[in-house]
């Protein structure tokens, strides 16, 4: 029977081969960091979680309305289209689990579920002389017992995987957030002093996926094969998570860039403060790097006690305490956290704004106001 089996990826030495190409491990986990915040892709899928839900629980309960397949094809689908501006589902095959689903989810595997569980009340309802004498109903049938049975199972399994694609993704940038936000309380940026301030982070947190060994070319050119672990994940979050962990076992691991906001990934223990990257700002009128702008305005390493960077800090460690404690709405704090951001690092480069505004824009009230407006207006959209 069908299932999920296009996100797999396979681990050796520090790289990682999704889609026929490999990268550095922790590339995807850096990707998610930057992406996140790209078209609110968490959010759009989490709004097409309704009739996946609503099965899934009906389901759980013993029986199944046949119109709802479609519905949740249809949904299912539209996640799929939309899935691509994330890494790794730009590399993966969907185009075969668009198919997969397109025949799993129908009026005629929904309407012989619906037979099925009807069927299924006459076992249950055996009394004690049919359950001694193994005594089944007429209504039962083995092949097609068995046959619905892998049917149900790969529905869950589907219904499962794409009812919480949207949390894992929001899961899985907090965590990873919350990582990047303490790499400054390391003594030294290595897999030792960093691993447990990752698993603090993130350790309690359970991965499902299964583990093969298969044979892979070790680079384009080898004529012999090599060992690697292929990973099939059940989630979205444990591909994510694995992707991190994998990498910092390499030192690999995320960095925020001071100065353009986006993330780079380290590999190795030097303490790199700037990415690559454009600074978003021109210098005379043309691109420059962050490194060689930061270098230009010699600007010394962020000191904690900033005080640009220390309202920033207190307003976004505040909004994540509210909404931990439900306070707020997760769609509202994102949206809140990102204005933050927006507005301290435009305080950083514009001494006019930092000096007459930016304090008074960081106040909560002010900054709640204006998410309100964000959110409204991204609700009209939808």
């Amino acid at each position: 029977m069908d299932k999920i089996d296009f996100f797999s990826a396979d681990y050796r030495d520090g790289r990682v081969t999704v889609g026929g190409k490999t990268y550095p491990a922790g590339t995807f986990a850096t990707h998610l960091l930057n992406q996140y915040y790209d078209d609110d892709t968490a959010s759009r899928i989490v709004v097409f979680r309704n009739t996946i839900w609503k099965i899934r629980t009906t389901l759980q309960k013993g029986y199944l309305n046949a119109d709802l397949l479609e519905k949740a094809e249809s949904d299912i689908q539209y996640i799929l289209k939309i899935l691509p501006r994330l890494s790794p589902f730009d590399r993966l095959d969907l185009e075969s689990e668009r198919d997969r689903v397109k025949r799993l989810f129908t009026q005629e595997v929904g309407e012989f579920i619906v037979e099925y569980c009807r069927a299924k009340s006459y076992v249950l309802a055996m009394d004690d002389a049919s359950i001694r004498y193994d005594a089944l109903p007429p209504e039962y049938d083995e092949e097609e017992y068995q046959y619905a049975e892998e049917l149900l199972d790969s529905i869950h399994n589907t219904l499962h995987f794409y009812d919480r694609l949207g949390d894992d993704i929001m899961d899985a940038h907090d965590a990873l957030v919350a990582f990047t936000e303490r790499l400054d309380n390391a003594e030294r940026l290595d897999e030792s002093h960093l691993l447990p301030i990752a698993i603090e982070v993130c350790g309690d947190m359970k991965l499902e996926m299964s583990t093969e060994y298969v044979a892979v070319k070790k680079n384009a050119s080898s004529k012999g094969a090599v060992t690697a672990r292929r990973m099939y994940f059940d989630n979205y979050f444990s591909f994510v998570m694995t992707d991190f962990f994998e990498g910092l076992h390499h030192n690999h691991y995320p960095r925020e860039c001071p100065i353009c906001g986006r993330f780079f990934m380290m590999t190795s223990a030097r303490r790199q403060q700037y990415c690559n990257g454009y600074a978003p700002i021109l210098l005379k009128g043309r691109k420059i790097t962050c490194r060689k702008y930061a270098a230009r305005m010699s600007e010394k390493e962020r000191a904690a006690d900033n005080p640009i960077t220390v309202i920033y800090r207190n307003r976004t460690s505040a909004i994540r305490v509210e909404r931990s404690r439900g306070k707020i709405t997760r769609e509202f704090a994102d949206i809140a956290l990102r204005l933050a951001k927006e507005k301290w690092q435009m305080a950083k480069f514009d001494d006019e704004y930092a000096q007459n505004k930016y304090e008074r824009d960081m106040i909560r009230d002010n900054l709640y106001n204006e998410t309100a407006k964000k959110v409204k207006d991204h609700e009209i959209r939808g």
